[in-house]
C-alpha cells in the first residue's frame, strides 16, 4: 500500500540532503546481471566483513537484488 504523504515528503527532504558517491549514480539494468555467478562472491564478502556466516543477512540481500524495482528509491534506515 502507498505510504501516506506525511512520509513520502520526509522521504525526499531526506534524500535532498544526503551525499551519494558519484559511482552510484550510474544506473543499472538488474535484468543483464548474472546473480548466480555474483552470489558466491557475495556470501564470501559479507562473510568476511562480518567475520561470521550470516545467513539471515545474505538472504536478505539476495532479496533485494532480485526484487523488481523500477525507478524507486531503496529504503534509507
Amino acid at each position: 500500500a502507498d505510504q501516506d504523504n506525511r512520509f513520502a515528503n520526509k522521504q525526499k527532504k531526506l534524500l535532498k540532503t544526503l551525499k551519494f558517491a558519484p559511482v552510484l549514480e550510474k544506473k543499472v539494468f538488474m535484468s543483464k546481471v548474472n546473480l548466480d555467478i555474483l552470489k558466491p562472491w557475495i556470501t564470501k564478502r559479507i562473510t568476511e566483513l562480518l567475520g561470521m556466516e550470516d545467513d539471515v543477512l545474505i538472504e536478505f540481500i539476495f532479496n533485494q537484488l532480485e526484487e523488481e524495482v523500477g525507478n524507486t528509491v531503496m529504503n534509507i534506515h
